[in-house]
């Protein structure tokens, strides 16, 4: 049984590696011992799948600690849910409290230049072989108290569903706008917390805080031709549609070339009307007028 545990773990890590690659996280630190300050479960050392940092696009001069933890199985998710992912998310939470009073953080700090801030967060991807209609643990888990007297800065739960939609994402982008021919970048919201002109408006790193999002903005370029590209994970409808209009008009202040719009359950020759109506109810056609829906399929866990 261990062993076959063991085997469904090598598995999971080649997953969850081969998902780094595809959002730009290259050459992670993994299986990483850090010293336990954790006194209450008398550890030595906290184990950690892996650790990958970078200069983080979302806010400027500031650095994100990503620490993740994988768990994968064959079997559906437990019935004992939500104990099982308190105990998960409690070991993932005292590594990063370990880590930042580590000689490793010390050493990152030391050889960080012009960094205001350090964000210490988490990812927990939580994954199945198992064919199932409850891949939806986010939703699932949406409501539950967790008072572990931990500080950080947040940890992002990457399940089934989540970890397909970002796949199927990048997956439909390598198909219809190959690498030979086109730049393709994760498109980098603006605030004014990255307003600054030295930062980036796109790049090959998603930002965590993308990870678990509804919405995945992408854009490829071919010369002077540019495409913005949105993914939705929910389901099409009109107000939706509307909703990505306004994102898309934003990102491109109305002078992108084109902007295609993709859901999982599009289909034209249903919703196509909906679609001239949509862009009817928009009241702009400089935009509109280069503007398509699509669906996306595809898939990554075996």
């Amino acid at each position: 049984m261990g062993e076959f545990s063991k085997r469904l773990g090598d598995i999971g890590e080649k997953v969850i590696i081969d998902f780094l690659k595809s959002i730009g996280w290259f050459d992670p630190q993994r299986n990483i011992d850090i010293v336990s300050i954790d006194e209450e479960h008398r550890k030595n050392s906290n184990g950690l799948d892996g650790l990958f940092h970078y200069v983080n696009p979302m806010i400027s001069n500031s650095v994100v600690v990503v620490h993740y933890s994988s768990k994968y199985s064959k079997n559906p998710y437990p019935s004992s849910l939500v104990k099982d992912f308190k105990g998960h998310y409690t070991d993932l939470v005292k590594t990063i409290e370990s880590y930042k009073k580590s000689e490793q953080n010390q050493e990152l700090q030391t050889n960080s230049d012009n960094i205001d801030t350090f964000f210490y967060r988490g990812i927990l991807f939580w994954l199945n072989n198992a064919e199932s209609e409850n891949d939806d643990l986010i939703s699932r888990l949406n409501k539950i108290e967790l008072n572990t007297g931990v500080v950080h800065d947040g940890v992002f739960l990457v399940d089934n569903k989540r970890i397909l939609f970002i796949y199927d994402a990048i997956n439909y982008m390598k198909i219809n706008f190959p690498v030979g021919d086109y730049k393709v970048e994760f498109i980098y919201f603006l605030s004014g917390l990255n307003a600054g002109d030295g930062n980036l408006r796109s790049g090959s790193i998603l930002p965590i805080e993308y990870i678990n999002g509804s919405i995945l903005p992408i854009i490829a370029r071919k010369g002077n031709e540019t495409t913005v590209v949105l993914f939705s994970i929910d389901s099409f409808s009109k107000d939706d549609l509307l909703k990505l209009f306004g994102i898309a008009n934003t990102i491109g202040n109305n002078t992108q070339g084109s902007t295609l719009l993709c859901f999982y359950d599009y289909k034209e020759s249903e919703h196509l009307p909906l679609v001239e109506n949509a862009k009817q109810s928009f009241g702009n056609s400089d935009f509109t007028r280069n503007l398509k829906v699509d669906r996306f399929p595809y898939g990554l866990l075996k």
